[in-house]
């Protein structure tokens, strides 16, 4: 870590790292903002203009164990999303065996690296790599960067993936982002009204969304198409950007599901919701060798 206390304190001195249990935390303590980023996942758990609350949700009772990914905040799903088995042909290519594979790849749980930081007046900017981007059950040459932009009123991931081999490869990901509410159900989604979706609750049929998306039972969908959003509860609107990406998981487990999560109290779900700015199913990635695909996800509040 002296290393990159060293870097931290000549590029970004509102940057700290300190111990959450086993994991390493990037604190960010600027006077317009704070955040907290893991090394462990590249996973943001906090951001908030100063005086406010977290626009991220964050379960009270996460483990900052290494090797398991906190309920909240923004895991990186990479470079397959969801279950293995369920991604197409051409991503399940480039894995030995679906059926063992780990639900959401396997960056989520490995250690990235600090390879820039930067900060003035009005933003600070850090980039983490992956420099471990092999698994025994991933057969292609996939290399990934995660960018975090924070300002008074934004925050921005970008999560960069180049082809470092010699032949095409195809992939899925998402920015699996948990967002707090007071209700959900006083909680809806505008942006899918007339959009096709896939409802993974009743054996992965094709619909279309009527209106806005609202909460009043289990909800796990892959929706295609708008790249704009207004997530809406009875305290925030928050609008939602996207690059690179033609589509959306709307997720939240309810009630009988809530009691088979790990760290997740019972009635969370009453207070989170998950709009996942993704590359899955039908909008999955195929990258020819050298290329490189950019998603980017915007958050701003009005």
């Amino acid at each position: 870590m002296s290393d990159i206390s060293t870097l931290l304190k000549t590029a970004a001195p509102s940057i700290s790292v300190n111990k959450r249990g086993e994991l390493d935390c990037l604190e960010v303590r600027h006077p317009a903002f704070s955040a907290d980023l893991l090394l462990q996942g590249a996973q943001l758990l906090h951001y908030a203009p100063a005086g406010e609350e977290s626009w991220l949700w964050l379960s009270d009772s996460v483990e900052y164990k290494q090797g398991t990914s906190l309920r909240g905040g923004i895991p990186l799903c990479w470079p397959w999303f969801g279950n293995a088995t369920m991604n197409p042909d051409a991503v399940k290519h480039h894995i030995a065996d679906a059926e063992q594979a780990p639900a959401h790849g396997f960056a989520r749980t490995r250690i990235w690296s600090l390879a820039e930081a930067y900060e003035d007046n009005d933003e600070v900017v850090i980039t983490l790599t992956l420099d471990d981007c092999q698994h025994p059950l991933w057969q292609a040459d996939l290399a990934v960067e995660a960018e975090f932009r924070f300002t008074a009123s934004s925050v921005s991931v970008v999560l960069a993936t180049t082809n470092k081999g010699e032949t095409a490869v195809s992939f899925s990901q998402a920015l699996h982002t948990y967002f707090p509410t007071s209700d959900i159900h006083n909680t809806r989604i505008s942006g899918f009204d007339g959009e096709s979706y896939l409802e993974t609750l009743e054996g992965w049929q094709r619909k279309t969304q009527q209106g806005d998306i609202s909460f009043g039972g289990e909800t796990d969908r892959i929706y295609f198409g708008e790249e704009t959003l207004s997530l809406i509860t009875p305290k925030h609107t928050t609008d939602l950007s996207c690059q690179g990406s033609h589509s959306a998981v709307v997720w939240n487990p309810w009630i009988e599901k809530s009691l088979r999560l790990s760290q997740f109290a019972a009635d969370d779900y009453q207070r989170m919701f998950c709009v996942e700015t993704a590359n899955a199913a039908d909008d999955a990635v195929t990258l020819a060798a050298g290329d490189e695909h950019v998603l980017c996800m915007l958050l701003t509040r009005r």
